[in-house]
């Protein structure tokens, strides 16, 4: 393995590792029920370019006011860290084939995936395929 991979792997792994720390804050302010924050994008892997990238990140909750604290909470921590964010709340009452990214993200911060968002993933999937079907013609 050469320098620039291993020192790629070493990074990513920090940034997991921090990522872990904020997973940790968060359920010990707010437990784990009731929310959840989707990682997505290059951040956690070695493809990201300190340069160029942020890091992607969706919450969802049913309360607003909730959202707001995490939010508050998470783009707190990257600040410190000088890190951009690209941060949003899942929206169910608009499906669309941008939140498929989140809702599909392999670093998933609880459990919490309740069935109103596995309906809304179903409609996000079915407005894709709109999409995909018009472009077929």
């Amino acid at each position: 393995m050469d320098q620039i991979s291993e020192f790629n792997i070493n990074n990513a792994k920090a940034r997991i590792h921090g990522l872990i720390d904020l997973q940790k804050r968060l359920q010990s302010l707010y437990g784990e029920k009731n929310y959840n924050v989707f990682v997505f994008g290059s951040y956690p892997t070695v493809k990201y370019d300190e340069t160029k990238s942020d890091v992607d990140i969706a919450v969802y909750t049913p309360d607003i006011e909730l959202y707001k604290k995490i939010a508050l909470e998470i783009e707190e921590f990257f600040s410190k860290k000088d890190i951009p964010t690209d941060l949003f709340f899942i929206d169910l009452s608009f499906p669309a084939p941008i939140y498929l990214a989140p809702l599909h993200a392999q670093i998933q911060f609880t459990d919490y995936y309740p069935q109103e968002l596995k309906t809304f993933e179903s409609k996000c999937n079915d407005a894709l395929k709109k999409i995909n079907e018009k472009m077929a013609v």
